[in-house]
């Protein structure tokens, strides 16, 4: 069995006949049934009826059509990515993207770039403090958005927006505790995120000699609080919602108060960028650029 023998299988039942078939593919008739004949002599089954005006498939031609048509859209998607190899364009980029940015204008444009480059595969890594800045130190992402910066003689550095971080704690524990002022905060968890690189990680508003419980996961700080738990600090963007309805309450004191994070574009000055790479990196600046206008 051969590629083109599936070819003219598939012409025959797209155009209706044997004859439309070969004036498709600029082939004669007979080599067209030839190339059937042979197809059928070798699965030893008849793929058409050709007793009617038109030939009609069998059984067995519906399920060898069925089949088949998987491996022709495989063979497409082949051809496609073959094409984008010869355009020297990469098979995988890696974007490792901090976890307190604001994703929806990404993903959109992340979304967008998946349908331009769609043979390269986006690996999207969402990641906290200092690792974004880890990984494309390690030349294990192209591509970082991340608010911590520690390293800029390596780094390629580009500002990109600000996230507005605001120490909140449930409207419930609020009224419990009757939180009046910094003082009374000694007495409640805050809950912090860890730095999995270790105390050279980034913190920010955290209460001198407060009790403080340590995790791993944003979204999971995000619960505890929204449960009444502890106290802490969660990107405005992500809890408009909860302030408006009054669920959360902005704490607002000497040492503790709402902070502008700003979030920076960075690539490793020596990473290489190929086609891919750098055509989503310059699409990257020109979010920044709108947002620095806006």
């Amino acid at each position: 069995m051969t590629f083109d023998q599936v070819l003219v299988f598939h012409k025959i039942v797209k155009l209706g006949s044997f004859k439309s078939a070969a004036d498709a593919l600029f082939k004669t008739q007979p080599a067209i049934s030839l190339a059937i004949k042979k197809l059928e002599e070798e699965m030893e089954v008849e793929l058409f009826d050709r007793s009617g005006y038109r030939p009609q498939l069998t059984p067995h031609g519906k399920a060898f059509f069925d089949r088949s048509s998987m491996v022709l859209q495989g063979m497409a998607e082949l051809e496609y990515l073959s094409q984008s190899f010869k355009n020297k364009e990469e098979p995988e980029i890696v974007v490792s993207v901090d976890g307190i940015s604001p994703l929806p204008e990404l993903l959109y444009l992340f979304k967008n770039f998946k349908e331009k480059f769609s043979s390269t595969k986006l690996n999207l890594c969402i990641d906290i403090l200092s690792e974004s800045e880890r990984r494309v130190l390690d030349r294990n992402a192209q591509i970082g958005i991340t608010h911590f910066i520690s390293d800029r003689d390596s780094l390629e550095v580009v500002p990109m927006t600000s996230v507005k971080m605001i120490p909140v704690m449930s409207s419930e524990l609020f009224k419990e505790k009757n939180v009046k002022s910094q003082q009374d905060l000694y007495q409640i968890d805050q809950v912090v995120i860890g730095d999995k690189n270790g105390p050279r990680g980034a913190s920010f508003g955290l209460l001198e000699n407060g009790r403080r419980w340590r995790i791993l996961d944003g979204n999971f700080k995000r619960e505890i609080i929204m449960a009444g738990l502890a106290w802490g600090h969660l990107a405005e963007h992500s809890i408009r919602r909860e302030l408006k309805e009054g669920k959360l309450v902005v704490l607002d004191f000497e040492d503790i108060y709402p902070k502008d994070i700003g979030i920076h574009l960075i690539r490793h000055k020596k990473h290489q960028f190929g086609i891919v790479a750098r055509s989503l990196w310059d699409e990257l600046i020109g979010l920044s650029k709108k947002n620095e206008r806006s």
